[in-house]
């Protein structure tokens, strides 16, 4: 499968495409750096470079997120291997326990976390 980078127009307001994952994924955190749109197959990716992190949010209306495509994400897009990152399952129970609905139905929303070591 292809991974394909969305290009971004200057304007782009993350808050107006995803309302409720991104209020509770910046919510007190530092200031973004870059920003990415990513497609994967059917999972969207959003990649956000923070000045000590880099967060990854993948997201999947039709089904869940398999171990082996989160596998092939993070070694793709972050370079990395697996046990460099936290990997974050539970988010999508998390935003829901929180109190956010997303605007759209989500079948599997996973976070993972890259701590840049200076």
């Amino acid at each position: 499968m292809k991974l394909i980078e969305t290009p971004l127009n200057s304007n782009v307001n993350l808050e107006t495409l995803y309302p409720n994952l991104t209020k509770y994924f910046f919510d007190n955190r530092q200031a973004v750096k870059l920003l990415k749109l990513y497609a994967y197959d059917r999972t969207k990716i959003i990649y956000v470079d923070r000045f000590d992190t880099i967060d990854l949010l993948l997201l999947n209306r039709q089904r869940k997120i398999s171990h082996q495509e989160v596998d092939t994400i993070i070694r793709r897009v972050l370079k990395v291997e697996r046990k460099d990152v936290t990997v974050n399952v539970g988010y999508k129970k998390q935003i829901l326990e929180a109190g956010l609905r997303p605007k759209e139905s989500y079948k599997d929303i996973i976070a993972v976390e890259y701590k840049i070591s200076k």
